[in-house]
């Protein structure tokens, strides 16, 4: 090999060791709360939902709309969208 070879094969371990480094890192920063996809699912599901909040790392907090006009806060689970009764 020569000495060109060596470099460009060091440069590419490094790039590909940089690399798996820093994969985990940006994954566990990536987990922000996407309120807008939640308020679409519920809304598809004929909830007139308001707003929604995180609530806990498997629920959040939806201010909803009920039939008859008032505004009521509902807790749903984060996976299945069903409502958690208190």
């Amino acid at each position: 090999m020569t000495i060109s070879s060596k470099l460009s094969a060091l440069a590419v371990v490094a790039v590909v060791t940089a690399g798996a480094i820093a994969s985990p890192v940006l994954a566990s920063g990536s987990t922000s709360f996407d309120s807008d996809y939640f308020i679409a699912q519920l809304r598809y599901d004929g909830i007139d939902v308001l707003s929604v909040d995180d609530a806990t790392p498997g629920t959040f907090l939806a201010t909803v709309r009920l039939a008859d006009g008032r505004t009521v806060f509902q807790l749903f689970d984060k996976d299945s969208l069903v409502q958690i009764k208190r």
